[in-house]
């Protein structure tokens, strides 16, 4: 059975899809597993053992033009992957391909395409979907795929160069491995506004959490678009936080979420790391989906009780409330539990 996945970003969906890489073992022994993505997601499944080959969408690997393939999962709605789940030799596809020059997706995969930007059922019906589904993102891919879910976790794999990055850090940082080392990532790039929680309200999680775990260690992460706000955070905080940098490469960054016993972040690239690297997670949602994200009974979802829920815009009309003494709360419980 010679399977090709087409899966190109974002990064943390790519990390989160490798759930079904299980899944597909299980039901089709002695596979063949091919994966099609996007040079910024390619560092997340380089390394993966359940994948016999690694191709870029802008360079697909010659045997995968050559190749014919029982099975084409195409998860991806961008133009060119549609095109190469469309030209590419198979005899069933499940997803987004290319009918009559636009996009279209294949019957068994309605459950996820009708709730995206190719539905066939229009905008307003989609986004209706969206906001009615219960399902996680792993739920949904299984039942597509008709594989048997028992809450397969996504996977991601850290070698020895990263790993190595992180213990310099940690050495350098004097982190104790004895005491919680919780992270902090309130910041969620430059799409969606009211997934972030405030730099203000940043700083008093941070104090407060310091004062309620003194002997904590606590990291602030962040990307490239958060550096000015970070900077603003530490200097609003009192207590003594580490700063992560928001310069790292991928799985550098990885790697240094990998030191940390829990994570409070958004809904982000970190909240796909973290699940993926078995963390504790406390996350926070406002214009994206609770739903859709599996913790796997290791965390606690935050939903603000003001504010836009599942509306997907990248301004929300009511700017999410998140509530830091609830995030607190969930913290506490963690961490009691560790």
């Amino acid at each position: 059975m010679d399977i090709l996945i087409i899966k190109l970003g974002a990064i943390g969906d790519v990390i989160r899809t490798t759930c079904i890489l299980q899944g597909l073992r299980e039901k089709y022994r002695n596979c063949k597993i091919h994966w099609v993505t996007g040079k910024a997601s390619l560092d997340t499944i380089l390394t993966n053992s359940q994948i016999d080959l690694v191709s870029l969408i802008d360079k697909p690997a010659d045997k995968i033009k050559k190749s014919s393939y029982d099975l084409v999962i195409s998860l991806d709605d961008e133009t060119d992957a549609c095109r190469l789940a469309t030209r590419v030799k198979s005899k069933k596809i499940i997803g987004a391909y290319i009918e009559d020059g636009k996009q279209a997706y294949t019957d068994d995969s309605s459950l996820w395409f009708d709730m995206g930007l190719i539905s066939r059922l229009g905008k307003e019906k989609a986004d209706f979907l969206k906001r009615k589904n219960k399902l996680t993102y792993q739920e949904i891919m299984y039942k597509i795929l008709r594989l048997n879910y028992k809450k397969q976790l996504p996977s991601l794999h850290l070698v020895k160069k990263n790993l190595d990055f992180a213990k310099k850090f940690s050495d350098s940082k004097n982190i104790s491995r004895k005491h919680p080392v919780i992270g902090i990532n309130t910041g969620a790039g430059g799409r969606w506004e009211g997934k972030k929680l405030s730099e203000e309200k940043t700083a008093k999680l941070i104090d407060i959490l310091k004062i309620k775990f003194p002997s904590s260690s606590i990291i602030l992460f962040g990307g490239p678009e958060e550096k000015q706000r970070n900077k603003k955070i530490i200097g609003l905080t009192r207590a003594k936080v580490i700063d992560a940098g928001c310069g790292n490469q991928l799985m550098d960054f990885a790697a240094l979420v990998n030191l940390c016993d829990l994570i409070v972040t958004s809904d982000s690239l970190a909240l796909h790391i973290g699940v993926a690297l078995g963390k504790k997670i406390v996350v926070f949602f406002g214009p994206t989906s609770s739903s859709e994200i599996e913790l796997y009974s290791r965390g606690y979802k935050i939903i603000p009780k003001v504010g836009c829920l599942c509306c997907y815009k990248s301004k929300c009309d009511i700017p999410p409330d998140y509530n830091v003494d609830e995030i607190v709360s969930a913290v506490k419980r963690l961490v009691k539990g560790a």
